[in-house]
């Protein structure tokens, strides 16, 4: 990837967070097949990418390789869950930063985007791995969703005074995920198409969110009889 150096700082950030949690140390090894696994994966997608593929471009052996991972779908899992607590990161530092609904909408909407657009093209086969209920990835999917939705709605809820439904914020994250892949439709990143989606889900989140009264009414949380 061009950008390796930006994809080591994410990973390496991510993976010193979770040592310090669990009161270990940060494998160097351990990051480095992480690292350049990305690009293997988006240039070769999961099937057509074998273990051994994954070896030769971190350049270590296959030893080193079964020590941290069990199998080249391990590495995938490890990839994704690194994308979703530092896209959870972004997300808590804007919403802590914004200082209206508004704010939230837009700046939570543009970290999205230049998150995605940063990770490359092998985001897009994460996202669709994800969405196999049977897959590894599914469980972080719906893990990072779920604490989006409940943050950004209390967060909203908070700055509007509406008692919002959460499902209408995970319905907005469906939408976000949605248009993150048709910004690398056929496998190509287009910024044409970045800046259609960014406008277009700026619009409908202000719409939805912050619409009139009577768009209001109905997204507001029901009191169940």
């Amino acid at each position: 990837m061009d950008d390796l150096d930006a994809i080591r700082q994410v990973v390496n950030q991510v993976l010193e967070a979770h040592a310090e949690e669990e009161g270990g140390q940060r494998s160097q090894a351990r990051a480095e097949i992480l690292i350049h696994s990305m690009h293997v994966f988006a240039q070769r997608g999961l099937g057509r990418t074998t273990v051994q593929h994954l070896l030769d471009a971190a350049q270590v052996s296959r030893r080193t390789f079964y020590k941290y991972f069990r199998n080249k779908m391990d590495v995938l899992e490890s990839i994704y869950r690194i994308f979703i607590d530092n896209m959870l990161l972004h997300f808590h530092q804007e919403m802590r930063q914004s200082r209206s609904a508004k704010e939230i909408i837009r700046n939570t909407t543009k970290v999205y985007f230049d998150y995605h657009v940063s990770m490359g093209p092998v985001i897009k086969l994460m996202m669709e791995e994800a969405r196999a209920s049977s897959s590894a990835l599914a469980p972080h999917r719906v893990r990072a969703q779920r604490i989006a939705a409940e943050e950004l709605t209390a967060e909203i809820s908070r700055l509007t005074g509406r008692d919002l439904d959460p499902l209408v914020m995970r319905t907005m994250l469906w939408i976000l995920e949605n248009y993150s892949l048709y910004i690398f439709e056929d496998g190509e990143f287009s910024a044409q198409r970045l800046e259609q989606c960014e406008r277009a889900m700026v619009g409908i989140f202000e719409a939805v969110l912050l619409g009139g009264n009577a768009t209001a009414a109905l997204l507001e949380r029901q009191d169940e009889e």
